[in-house]
């Protein structure tokens, strides 16, 4: 019981569970525009890298500000974590193809279901390298 209370008070899963929170922020932004593109009839490989980098560029100010609060380096921070957001959106845009015009699977289900993995792939990512906080050794 004493080694559960500790990982809940650690400061990794307080960052999980803020990140989490920011996510499901991006994925309003991310699927409000996904779902508006769609319904245009916008392709859905084009819609989801759109509306994917959309969520990437939002998620990025709140974890800098109010989750990680590193405030330094953040053109280069910026640079990184939206490297990590494209790299996991090729994943989702790859699920997209594969899934639902090779396979014929419901859009919405496997944009929900890769965005879950990627979002599990970018904050393991995104806590090691590009919210990293910088050591002053003065």
């Amino acid at each position: 019981m004493v080694k559960i209370r500790e990982i809940i008070n650690s400061e990794s899963f307080v960052q999980l569970v803020k990140y989490v929170l920011i996510g499901i922020l991006g994925l309003v932004v991310d699927f409000g525009i996904y779902t508006i593109l769609t319904y245009f009839k916008v392709n859905v490989e084009i819609a989801n890298i759109i509306s994917s980098t959309c969520g990437i560029i939002n998620n990025f100010f709140w974890n800098s500000y109010t989750n990680f609060k590193v405030h330094d380096h953040l053109i280069v921070r910026f640079i990184s974590y939206f490297l990590v957001g494209q790299i996991t959106t090729v994943f989702t845009t790859l699920s997209l193809f594969i899934f639902v015009n090779q396979l014929g699977y419901p859009h919405l289900i496997v944009k929900i279901v890769a965005t879950f993995v990627a979002t599990l792939i970018q904050f393991i990512i995104n806590k090691i390298i590009t919210f990293k906080k910088v050591r002053n050794n003065k």
